[in-house]
């Protein structure tokens, strides 16, 4: 069966500020970046994941209990320590000092607010489909800022990291609801392999397109200085550190609720309500 994929897998180079301290922890880091915040609008990602899931694999049933489920998974206060966890685990701290520098500055305080509003602004009606107008619309026109979008999503590594995290997590997802008897015939693990990376085209095209949309959308208040100062912070050691670290942070809970929900779906599609 074709699984629908997550494209909310994460853009990651979330930047804020913070008050100076003398010794930095990772978790002074996670401060900086609002990570609460972002997990609170993953939650309403989610919330309208659920609600495609529902769509596809099960229209006539789920209802509240479904709902209900969808929203216990992707809970803020359950996926946080784990997050926690991976992070410091991944994270280089010799680069603490130079990453709460930057974080530290006026252009991380506008960038994490713009990246931020610009992930709630996504899930109005409406929204998504007038960034990917303007998106289109810039390519059309030949926007030199849609190129610098562009240029700045390659130097930071954006896409490569994104798919893998989709992959992984719909990987996730299949097994979890295989396990559950969600499927009335039997599947290997090498079918399973064999699905999703037949969705890997589909994956890293919608992945693209996304985070172009997104981006192009929540800089547009930058200046072509701004964002250029942002790259290079981004393509520094310091830079990759920390997006390496936010990656596998992420890449973590992705999977954790990817495999929750598939058990979730099996059960529904086995009409047992787990």
């Amino acid at each position: 069966m074709s699984l629908p994929f997550r494209l909310a897998a994460a853009v990651f180079p979330l930047l804020c500020a913070t008050t100076q301290q003398a010794t930095a922890e990772p978790a002074d880091v996670l401060e900086a970046l609002r990570l609460q915040d972002v997990l609170a609008v993953m939650a309403q990602e989610g919330a309208a994941y659920g609600e495609d899931l529902q769509a596809e694999l099960f229209p006539d049933k789920g209802g509240a209990s479904w709902a209900a489920q969808v929203a216990a998974v992707h809970d803020p206060a359950r996926l946080r320590p784990l997050f926690d966890e991976v992070f410091a685990a991944t994270f280089d701290t010799s680069q603490e000092a130079e990453i709460l520098e930057f974080l530290q500055s006026d252009l991380g305080k506008r960038i994490v607010s713009l990246e931020i509003d610009a992930r709630r602004a996504l899930q109005e009606p409406g929204i998504e489909e007038a960034a990917n107008a303007a998106r289109d619309a810039g390519y059309d026109a030949g926007n030199p800022r849609l190129r610098a979008v562009e240029d700045f999503i390659e130097r930071a590594d954006l896409i490569e990291p994104n798919v893998t995290s989709g992959m992984n997590a719909n990987l996730a997802f299949y097994r979890a609801m295989v396990q559950a008897g969600g499927l009335s015939y039997q599947v290997t693990e090498s079918d399973m392999l064999a699905e999703i990376w037949g969705q890997e085209p589909a994956v890293r095209e919608q992945m693209n397109s996304w985070v172009v949309s997104y981006l192009f959308m929540a800089y547009a208040p930058l200046s072509d200085a701004e964002l250029e100062r942002y790259a290079v912070f981004s393509t520094s050691t310091a830079g990759r550190a920390l997006n390496r670290a936010l990656f596998a942070g992420f890449d973590a809970i992705f999977v954790d609720s990817s495999t929750r929900l598939g058990a979730a779906a099996g059960g529904h599609l086995a009409g047992e309500d787990l």
